[in-house]
This record gives structure tokens, sequence and C-alpha cells, in this order.
């Protein structure tokens, strides 16, 4: 079933809701972590204070953090280095080569990593083809880029294959 691939293992409606003790009890010891509209907006330009606090009680649970972008360099850089952890640009989610450094720079396996993004077709469908564990937020702001609003219109059609499924209904979080 091919739904599979854009089905989270948790949705939640902000990283900030994430329960670490439910990566912890599922072995995970790598969060790769989405910047734009997950952590911060896509103009913000360095991690606002609740996401520098998120990344710093991941490595006080010894989980391991990266962030992983499809954005450029410079961008990349500077928001992983207000965080103080690795980073991956110009990663092209969802396809599986970033990925795959990504686990041979740290020696895990699949298993034991795991995804959180606000987008279905990228972070979502790019986490599950690796078998990663897959984190879906609510966007955190409505505005874009127009790369990714013209992805958004592929994504609300997958959000309605979900939910006529009754796989997944937008705005109806995990606990």
């Amino acid at each position: 079933m091919l739904l599979k691939y854009f089905t989270p293992a948790l949705y939640l409606k902000s990283f900030e809701d994430l329960d670490l003790n439910w990566l912890i009890s599922r072995k995970i010891r790598l969060l790769i972590l989405d910047i734009d509209n997950t952590l911060a907006a896509h103009d913000e330009q360095t991690a606002g204070v609740q996401a520098q606090a998120f990344v710093q009680k991941l490595k006080d649970h010894g989980i391991q953090a990266v962030v992983m972008s499809n954005n450029n360099k410079d961008r990349v850089s500077l928001f992983a280095s207000s965080l103080d952890v690795p980073y991956y640009y110009f990663s092209t989610k969802p396809l599986k080569r970033m990925y795959k450094k990504v686990l041979r720079d740290t020696g895990l396996q699949p298993e034991q990593c795991a995804v959180i993004g606000d987008q279905l077709l990228t972070d979502i469908l790019g986490g599950n083809r690796m078998h990663f564990v897959t984190i879906l937020t609510t966007p955190l702001v409505s505005r874009d880029i127009t790369w990714t609003k013209l992805n958004r219109l592929a994504e609300n059609q997958v959000y309605r294959c979900l939910e006529q499924a009754e796989i997944l209904k937008r705005g109806e979080y995990d606990e």
C-alpha cells in the first residue's frame, strides 16, 4: 500500500510536543531535524530559544541531533551552528542519498534513527523510505517559499487520501 510511505509514526502539533521518552522507548539514538517550518519559519536565520532548548534536551537524554534541509549551505550552516549540531544541506529529500550519508557518518542503523519534519512529501516520505521512525509536525507558519507552496498542493492530495483511508486526519494529533 502506497500510503504507508506517507504515514508518520507520530503526528504532533509542534516539535515541542515530542515526548523524548517516546523516542527512548524505541531506542532512537539520532533525531534528524528539518529546519523550515519545523524548527523555525523559513525566514528566521537562527534557532530560537525553544528550538535551542529542545536540542539541548535531546543531547541531555543521549540522543544525537543533526539538521537536514533541502535549503542551501549558507542557510543550513548558520541555523545548525546556532544549535551546535552537524548539518546536511541540499539534501534532496525524499531521495535516499543524504540519509545514507547520515548513517555512514554516525555508524547507526536505520531503526536507531528518527526524522521530524512538517512535509509529507519530503520529510515523511524520505524517512519512511529509509525505514526511519517518522514524526510529522504542523507547519509553524503558513508562509512558504515558492517551491514548498507547489509541494503543498500535491501534499493536500495525499492528506485527502490518508483521511479517506482513515489513517491520518490533518489537525488530529497523536497524544
